[in-house]
């Protein structure tokens, strides 16, 4: 059983109990664009900021993507000001370069937009490069983690890399939604 988002269960032996406690309600959108724009601004810096500063030491995870980007570049301001210099990590696959052929969903490789961002943002970054042997190899430890269907090259691929950062001694890292 997989409990919904804004859901909560109690569980005895007598009875399942569960309960929505949250509900993203839709209304008429009014704002115009430049208040739209500083409103999300706001929203996504307060978002990041929140993690910064409960957490001693966060790293990021860079795609070269729009999402990872946004919140790379919010954690960088907000460790600079504190003198601190933010890591960051991307994932690469072995020989990726060589067998890459584009398409309309993906016209280019990552790697070109993340290094523009790091050079942009100055942190200090490394990247993780992955391998098909041990991507097959973690298929099981992957879909048994989810607990779940889910895709399960994305699920191992998104296992190692994680579990490779946390070897650097990063435990906390700033990522888009891994589902």
């Amino acid at each position: 059983m997989e409990l919904e988002p804004a859901h909560f269960i109690i569980l005895n032996p007598d009875i399942l109990y569960k309960k929505e406690y949250w509900k993203l309600e839709t209304k008429y959108h009014t704002d115009d664009l430049e208040t739209t724009c500083e409103k999300i601004r706001d929203l996504m810096f307060d978002s990041v900021k929140l993690q910064t500063t409960t957490t001693p030491q966060i790293s990021s995870s860079l795609s070269g993507g729009l999402d990872s980007s946004i919140v790379t570049a919010i954690a960088n301001e907000i460790y600079q000001r504190n003198g601190r210099k933010l890591k960051t990590f991307s994932v690469d696959y072995l020989d990726q370069e060589k067998n890459f052929v584009k398409n309309d969903f993906q016209p280019n490789l990552d790697m070109e937009y993340i290094k523009m961002m790091v050079e942009k943002l100055g942190t200090e970054h490394s990247k993780i490069v992955l391998d098909t042997p041990e991507l097959y190899e973690s298929l099981k430890q992957a879909m048994m983690a989810r607990d779940f269907p889910g895709m399960a090259d994305v699920d191992s691929s998104y296992l190692l890399f994680f579990e490779k950062i946390a070897q650097t001694g990063n435990k906390v890292v700033l990522a888009r939604r891994v589902l």
